[in-house]
């Protein structure tokens, strides 16, 4: 996860913005970046990602580490696995049933994917992840708040060491404002997203969140893709 992945969610100025906004707008932005790789990391079946670690294929009459042939990705309710190589594919889907004990195992040929369903969490393991994604927005509020005070105390620096002149001041708190309202956006459209993946729906409790749930179509496509795509 990173700001090429999230390019269509970050901030993007209309006109250049003011040193003391760019600079926010960057902290702010890492933030966010932050908070959203989180949020797909929330629930994700780590011990999944290692599970393999020790598995070997025979290729072209050696043995070869599997991993070094292979991609895992665990989500909450499945285990992704890409390979490219046919031989490797067939000898991972038997480790999956013989060694690991998984009963249905899906192959996606024209993906290259290797796809294992794992059973649902139970309702107390979800409400905890939901409680978790709010939690994590809230945090992301609090902290893009925190830069906004910081910023506030350089810019008065600066007015008094004539670095600025209030007209500017103001124009840069109204760029950081905006900026703010943007990323508190999108970080409440990704939080909505990811509670209602958990849960498998989502049920507004103000008109802003039902405002913001008819727009999670792609954080929630975004949250739900592989680490490939």
């Amino acid at each position: 996860m990173d700001e090429k992945t999230l390019s269509d969610f970050l901030y993007t100025a209309t006109d250049e913005l003011r040193s003391y906004s760019d600079s926010f707008e960057s902290r702010a932005r890492d933030r966010f970046v932050t908070f959203v790789k989180e949020l797909k990391e929330l629930g994700s079946h780590d011990e999944y990602r290692t599970m393999l670690h020790a598995d070997r294929v025979i290729l072209e009459k050696k043995s070869r580490r599997l991993l070094d042939y292979i991609e895992v990705s665990a989500f909450i309710d499945r285990i992704e696995i890409i390979s490219l190589n046919q031989e490797v594919t067939q000898q991972l889907i038997d480790i999956l049933k013989s060694a690991k004990g998984f009963e249905t195992v899906n192959h996606d040929p024209a993906a290259s994917k290797v796809t294992v369903p794992l059973p649902p969490l139970s309702m107390n393991a979800m409400l905890e992840l939901k409680s978790t994604a709010v939690a994590k927005q809230q945090q992301l509020e609090k902290a893009l708040f925190g830069v906004k005070s910081q910023t506030g105390q350089q810019i008065r620096a600066g007015i008094e060491r004539e670095y600025i002149f209030q007209p500017d001041a103001a124009k840069v708190s109204k760029e950081i404002d905006q900026i703010i309202e943007h990323y508190l956006t999108y970080s409440k459209i990704f939080s909505i997203a990811k509670q209602e993946l958990v849960m498998g729906n989502f049920k507004a409790k103000t008109p802003e969140e039902e405002e913001l749930h008819a727009q999670i179509g792609p954080a929630k496509a975004l949250l739900e893709a592989t680490a490939n795509n």
